[in-house]
């Protein structure tokens, strides 16, 4: 299908794959987001104040871009927070105090649909004001014949030099859409979006996008890593996923530092090696089986044919409840308390697991859950660290 255009009105010396080579090609977006939705039965308009970041994404097959979208909705009863978050094949989207996660070496099928246009990442809330979503708006408006546009020069957005785009979407003769695209006249970076849905019918609505760029654009790479350290209470306590724990194995054991029972510390940096092969159990003493746990494992830690060291650590900083379940440690044992932080740095979703670490640091296995052949799999597990 071939894009119509309107008009020769002003007619600008780039046009439409000019602006959609600049968003695709941006190495780094960092934008603060104002998008207002004005309703005609209602006299108060719904505004969300949004926290735009994306980086090229070369070689990705599934998106032109890395991403992560923080917003926040201000109402009667408070600030309501999300987020979402693309990087690699990964996918994560937060709000109403629940963490979704993709990853497309669990399962593509979220990723694909409908030959993209209806994938998981590319459908999260606001994804569609980055410029890689809007270079995909203006691509799938030029194969679309209810779309109609012209580029007009000499614009001006708060006193910015600007380019404008009008588009008109059309169906059975109706006015659908009106929306109009205000792009910075050197970068060609959004500026405003102007939208008009079911103009002049009881169903109108009206959409304003007002973005502004910091002096200083921030461009850490978007992962795992840096989005736990930016929402570390939203992995601790919402996420639904033992996906990073599971593929923990073969990597560095993340770092921590964490009190006894006592009153002291442990302290582990990531890269140091242990003293010996090492199990790190982590446990909650709200729930069931953690005194058959620590007679499994100490039973496995006496058929070892090396003297390991074991870390009980408890996502809990009740120290009665604790030593309720250790009493009193051995010879190479540690107690530690307060490990919430280690669970999520683990990727924990839910608790007891224990994991394998060799004398360099590296983790070797990871053990999820309860069963009651727990000795014998704890010495299986060990038994190749020496």
């Amino acid at each position: 299908m071939v894009l119509a255009v309107l008009s020769p009105i002003a007619a600008s010396a780039r046009g439409l794959a000019d602006i959609v080579d600049a968003l695709e090609s941006r190495e780094c977006f960092d934008s603060d987001v104002m998008f207002s939705v004005s309703l005609p039965q209602s006299d108060k308009d719904v505004v969300y104040n949004i926290d735009l970041r994306s980086l090229r994404a070369d070689g990705d097959k599934l998106s032109a871009c890395d991403y992560l979208i923080d917003w926040t909705l201000d109402t009667n009863s408070g600030a309501v927070k999300g987020f979402s978050a693309y990087y690699d094949g990964h996918h994560y989207r937060y709000r109403d105090n629940r963490l979704q996660e993709y990853h497309v070496e669990w399962d593509s099928v979220p990723f694909s649909q409908a030959g993209g246009r209806g994938a998981v990442h590319r459908l999260a809330q606001f994804a569609d004001l980055l410029p890689c979503g809007i270079a995909d708006q203006l691509r799938a408006m030029e194969r679309d014949s209810c779309y109609r546009y012209t580029i007009v020069d000499g614009q001006s957005v708060d006193g910015v030099p600007a380019l404008k785009l009008e588009t008109v979407m059309t169906v059975g003769g109706v006015t659908a859409v009106e929306r109009d695209y205000f792009f910075d006249a050197e970068s060609l970076m959004p500026l405003r979006i102007d939208t008009e849905s079911n103009p002049g019918s009881i169903t109108e609505q009206s959409i304003y996008v007002r973005y502004s760029y910091p002096a200083e654009p921030v461009c850490t790479p978007i992962n795992e890593e840096t989005l736990m350290a930016a929402y570390p209470e939203v992995f601790e306590k919402y996420r639904e996923s033992n996906f990073r724990i599971e593929n923990l194995a073969a990597t560095p054991m993340p770092p921590f530092s964490l009190p006894t029972t006592t009153g002291e510390r442990y302290t582990y940096h990531r890269g140091d090696p242990f003293r010996a092969p090492t199990l790190i159990v982590i446990l909650d003493p709200a729930t069931g089986f953690n005194r058959q746990i620590v007679e499994a494992v100490r039973g496995a830690a006496d058929r070892l044919p090396y003297n390991a060291d074991v870390i009980y650590a408890f996502a809990s900083s009740n120290v009665d409840a604790i030593e309720e379940v250790v009493p009193r440690i051995r010879p190479g044992e540690h107690l530690l308390m307060s490990a919430k932080s280690l669970a999520r740095d683990c990727g924990a979703a839910s608790l007891p697991v224990m994991i394998a670490v060799d004398r360099s640091g590296i983790v070797k296995n990871v053990m999820l859950g309860f069963n009651n052949d727990m000795e014998n799999v704890v010495l299986q597990n060990m038994g190749l660290l020496k």
